[in-house]
């Protein structure tokens, strides 16, 4: 499967609540609505479910998330699942395997 960044500032791409909330980290409400040029009780309603950014807010959060190289390491496969580093997720996996398949060995030989 074909997997490429996401790219942010494409229209389609959909700020979520949680990624919303995400790109704004530890700054305020304020902060972050000064940041986008937003009212901090609206940065607020969008946190919480309530609305959903307008276009103009949405390209301003897309050019936030580029500066911040917000999801960067993340990328897009199949219909907007967001996975991370698959290759060292993999192989640490396979480590951890490993170790317990030998612990297992063991404890039935012994």
């Amino acid at each position: 499967m074909r997997q490429t960044k996401p790219d942010l500032a494409k229209k389609d791409f959909r700020w979520t609540p949680q990624l919303i909330r995400r790109l704004r980290g530890k700054h305020t409400l304020s902060e972050f609505g000064a940041l986008l040029g937003a009212h901090r009780n609206t940065v607020w309603r969008w946190e919480a479910g309530k609305s959903r950014p307008d276009d103009t807010c949405v390209e301003h959060l897309s050019e936030l998330a580029g500066r911040e190289r917000f999801l960067q390491e993340w990328r897009l496969v199949g219909s907007m699942s967001l996975l991370g580093d698959l290759e060292s997720a993999e192989a640490e996996i396979a480590v951890l395997f490993r170790r317990s398949l030998g612990r297992t060995v063991r404890q039935l030989a012994g």
